[in-house]
């Protein structure tokens, strides 16, 4: 998998390239792809909605479906165009990481909005995902450095892709979608969930299309209030993004047993313009993966690492749960801990303020058959 670097965690600057003579044509794509076992990928709905045919090697609306939200992107584009896929290369390790879940009769796509993602400022990003009005509209970069607007749409990302995945989901018979958002991508994977859920509850949507499983792999959230949230809970500040999440997944919770993880794998949100949301974590089921075969100073990848380690823990049973007496002798409790092969309900079991996972075996290797996570109190 092809991953893009955090610029505030580096110190990287990235200047925005002037117009080559002969400019970059004015192209923009977007939306959801369907992928196979072998990496390979078609384009399943057009901007406008217009739901493409597929063969059911790429989706089978009898089969669960697993979509993932990719995050912020800095000098993806002018890099021709590179995005995310399942492809993870780490040394030794070669391996497509959507193999498992096809083979286990899921249907798998990745949510592109790599164009309008691709941002100097990591803010000007998030923005794009809740309106279309926010500090850079709905600008996006073309392979020359350069931005445009031309064919810009009048939606936020969360907006169209509830459109595009309420369109090509319509016909879903498996009741059984899952969505997973990395980084920046948790705040666009829970406002789908939530444009979804009020669909449903408005009655002009099936509950076949409902979330029932919404899985965020290191997020982030940016500090302070944002103008283009306003005040929804009406104490005269503007909302943040973080809360706003944690609100919506609430009530998704409250309202349809949403089962909803954090797997934590950086520092990311301790340092500068990262909101902590310690609230969220009472809601959640809150997992520390420790990728110790990292050097501990290695953010970037181990913000990264959360979404192979994530797509390829479903080639492996779950993990097993142990508690640690005071003798440090481990326990297995016979129950599992997190990962993508776990029940939807033990993840709902896991949720709430009363326990909390800590990865203590399996850090010192990318495989996660081997990971075993310690139980702990609050």
């Amino acid at each position: 998998m092809r991953f893009r670097k955090l610029i505030f965690l580096i110190s990287m600057a990235i200047s925005l390239a002037s117009p080559a003579a002969l400019a970059t044509p004015d192209t923009l794509d977007y939306g959801l792809y369907w992928f196979d076992g072998n990496n390979q990928s078609v384009k399943g709905v057009e901007h406008d909605g217009t739901v493409n045919s597929v063969s059911t090697t790429y989706y089978d609306p009898a089969k669960p479906t697993v979509i993932y939200f990719h995050g912020w992107q800095p000098g993806s584009v002018p890099n021709n165009y590179a995005r995310e896929d399942f492809h993870f290369v780490y040394e030794s390790t070669n391996v497509i990481t959507s193999t498992s879940w096809k083979s286990q009769g899921w249907n798998v796509a990745i949510y592109y909005w790599n164009q309008f993602a691709d941002e100097a400022e990591v803010k000007d990003a998030e923005a794009k995902i809740w309106s279309a009005n926010g500090p850079q509209q709905m600008r996006y970069r073309l392979a020359d450095g350069s931005y445009s607007t031309s064919l810009s749409p009048n939606k936020s990302v969360s907006q169209l892709a509830f459109e595009h995945i309420s369109a090509v989901l319509a016909n879903d018979a498996a009741y059984n979608l899952r969505l997973v958002g990395h980084s920046l991508g948790n705040q666009l994977a829970t406002q789908v969930a939530k444009k979804i859920s009020d669909a449903v509850q408005a009655g002009s949507l099936s509950l076949n299309v409902m979330p029932v499983r919404l899985e965020l792999l290191d997020p982030f959230w940016s500090k302070n209030g944002k103008s283009y949230l306003g005040d929804a809970n009406g104490d005269g500040n503007d909302d943040w993004v973080g809360e706003r999440v944690r609100w919506d997944a609430q009530e998704m919770i409250n309202q349809y047993g949403l089962a909803v993880t954090w797997y934590k794998t950086s520092p990311i949100l301790d340092v500068m313009v990262g909101d902590k949301n310690v609230a969220f974590e009472a809601i959640a089921t809150f997992i520390h993966n420790r990728y110790w075969y990292l050097d501990s100073a290695d953010w970037v990848n181990k913000h990264n690492h959360a979404v192979p380690w994530y797509f390829w823990s479903k080639a492996s049973a779950a993990p097993e749960e142990v508690t640690i007496n005071w003798w440090g002798r481990r326990n297995p409790t016979g129950l599992d801990a997190a990962s993508a092969t776990t029940a939807d309900s033990r993840i709902q079991q896991m949720m709430g303020d009363t326990y909390h996972w800590d990865q203590v075996e399996g850090r010192y290797t990318v495989d996660p058959s081997d990971d075993q996570f310690e139980r702990k109190n609050y």
